[in-house]
Parts: C-alpha cells; structure tokens; sequence
C-alpha cells in the first residue's frame, strides 16, 4: 500500500475454501512483532480478518483475487490496519494479549467468513477519535510542537473524510451496479417474454397458414380424384359409344351389301319383267294384226267415278301382286327383313287408301242409283 506517498508492505494471508470460487475467500492480516492491528478499524478485526464489500458481494463470474488486492491496497493506503509498536513495548504474545491485542488464528482455525456488518466500526465521529488517538500518540513521540500537531491531525481527518468517501463512493458504486444488474436482468426477461410470445403468434401463424395450405390442398385433390372418376367414366362410355358405332357400322355395311344385293336383284327383275312386257306387247300386235281385241279395249268406263273405280281396282290388284313378289324375294334372301317391312309398310298404306276410296265411291253410285230410282 501507499500512504502518504510511502510505500509499505503488510503481511496479508488468504485462504481459500473448497468452494471457491463459488465462495470468498478468507483474508487476514499478518502484523509483525513491531507492528499491531488498530482498534476500531472500519475494515480489519482485532484476530486480523478483513471485511470488505468486495468479499461481502462475492460473485465467481465477476470477482478476483487480483482485483481484491488492489481493493485492499487502496483503503489500506487510506486507513492503515496497524501502527508500529512503541519501542518500549514488549513483542511477546503474552505482553500483546495484556495490552488486549489480538494475533490472527491459524490456518486450521480459519474455515468461516464473518458477515461483513458484523465486524464494520461505527463511522463519523468514531473513526475520526480513533485516527486521531493513533495520530496523537505516534505525533507526540516525534513532534512536541502543538501547531504541528494540530496541523497533522487537520491532514488526517481530511484523510479519514477522503478515505469514507471513497467507501461510500464505492459502496453507491456496487448498488447502481446491482440496480443496472437488475434492470438488465428485468429487461432480459421482458425480452424473453416478448421472444415467446412473437414466437408463439409466429407458430400460430405459420400452423394457420400450413392447416389452410393443407385444406387447399385436400380439397383440390378430392376435385382432381373426382375429374378423374368422371374421365374413367366418360372414357368407358365412349369405348361403349365406339363399340356400339363400330357394330352399327358393321351392320350398315352388311345391310348395304344386302340392299345392293336387292336393287341388283330388282334390277334383274325388272329387266325381265319388261321384256315380258315386251313379249306381251308384241303378241298383242300381232294379235290386233290378225283381228283380234286387245283385253283393254274390252272394258272402257262410261264415266268419271267408273274410270276412277277401274284405275283404284287396278292398283289395289297391282299392290297385291307387289306384295306377293316381295314376300318370294324374303323368302329366297333376295331382300332383308327391313326393305320388306318398310316396303309392304308402305304399300300397304297406299291398298288402304285405294280401298277407302272404292268404298266412298260404290257409296256414291248407290246414293245415285236411289236418287235415280225415286225420281
């Protein structure tokens, strides 16, 4: 330590317990046999044990022995443990324990660490006594002049002031750390509480988005399996439609051969009936050649309704003969089924008008033969 611009040099021992650096270390000061421990000191006990703030507010992540040394060097420097002894006074430990000094314990002994305010001497005026006792007795042994005196107890109450300032500076120090500590942990937590709570909205959200994502997704594929089943479906009815088209087509071609086959078949027919025709036409010449009558001379209507009744006969004889043919050509596969049906379909449809009109006619001749009668 420094103190008043001379270095000295005090014995300190320092023990450290098995849980350190989890806990202080223990500290004692060491006087020699011409040096003794102040009474009443604010730091030091009469055993020699330090009490500081610094070791009272341990922390392992914060505090060091390297730091505690310069903490003691300066108050030390400020407030000196220990005075030098008279010369007169014994150095033995039984003269030291009569004056009611104390020696520090030894090793074994020093195991705990006394709370610092068990140990911490009172301030203001209490201090200043004893600087002023310790400075009075070690300036009357060297200095007899009484403004000197007055003079040096002035510079060691300035000092005593100085040195509880720096205490005290120290000590608002180590709360306005503990208050930024404090405050920092709180904003810490506030930060973390934040933290969990944007992370919380953040899953919220991106769960929100992923659930619509998925239901979008769910309800697009149940539309596209749906597509699906209609194209499966639509593609087997037009397999069927393609199926039923190819059979159709197979049939109309069939039918086409048949009514080709027919036509050919009329067409033969009617090429010998007009050369029957043809025969007939040429026996009727040659009959009218050799005085004969030809059969259509034979019957000549007298009037209007006769030559219509003629001419219906005719034609319903001629459908009859019509049919007659159609049905030989069935039966011998000269026309299908269908030609045949449409063919008599219609033929008969034409029979049925020539008869309906015979009969409205025979009903007209009589209606006139019965006017003819009455008149």
């Amino acid at each position: 330590m420094t103190y008043r611009g001379v270095t000295y040099n005090i014995p300190i021992d320092m023990y450290l317990p098995p849980p350190y650096p989890s806990r202080p270390p223990t500290v004692f000061v060491r006087p020699v046999a011409s040096m003794a421990i102040k009474k009443n000191h604010r730091h030091v006990g009469m055993d020699g044990q330090v009490y500081l703030s610094y070791l009272h507010e341990w922390k392992p992540t914060t505090h060091e022995l390297g730091e505690l040394a310069m903490w003691m060097s300066s108050l030390f420097g400020s407030e000196p443990p220990c005075y030098a002894k008279p010369v007169n006074a014994s150095s033995s430990n039984g003269s030291a324990a009569t004056n009611g000094q104390h020696n520090p314990p030894p090793y074994s002994q020093a195991t705990t660490t006394v709370p610092l305010h068990s140990h911490t001497s009172s301030q203001g005026s209490s201090a200043y006594s004893s600087i002023s006792t310790v400075a009075s007795s070690t300036i009357a042994t060297s200095i007899t002049d009484n403004n000197a005196i007055e003079e040096r107890r002035r510079v060691i109450a300035q000092e005593v002031a100085d040195a509880n300032l720096a205490v005290e500076t120290a000590r608002r120090a180590d709360a306005e750390e503990a208050q930024m500590e404090a405050d920092r942990r709180r904003i810490q937590k506030e930060h973390e509480g934040n933290l969990s709570s944007m992370r919380a909205m953040a899953t919220s959200k991106v769960q929100f988005e992923i659930q619509t994502l998925f239901q979008g997704m769910k309800e697009e594929l149940r539309l596209e399996l749906k597509n699906q089943k209609q194209l499966e479906a639509g593609k087997e009815q037009v397999e069927h439609l393609i199926k039923e088209g190819d059979e159709r087509k197979a049939q109309l071609q069939k039918g086409n051969e048949e009514i080709e086959e027919s036509i050919e078949g009329l067409e033969k027919w009617l090429a010998a009936v007009k050369e029957q025709q043809n025969s007939s036409a040429d026996i009727d010449n040659n009959n009218t050649d050799n005085g004969q009558t030809k059969a259509d001379l034979m019957a000549l209507p007298a009037d209007t309704h006769s030559a219509q009744m003629l001419a219906l006969s005719s034609e319903n004889a001629a459908i009859d003969d019509c049919i007659y043919f159609l049905d030989r050509a069935l039966v011998q596969g000269s026309i299908s089924p269908e030609v045949f049906l449409k063919e008599v379909r219609r033929l008969s449809k034409r029979q049925f008008l020539a008869k309906a009109h015979l009969i409205k006619i025979a009903k007209l001749e009589q209606q006139n033969i019965g006017d003819t009668d009455i008149m």
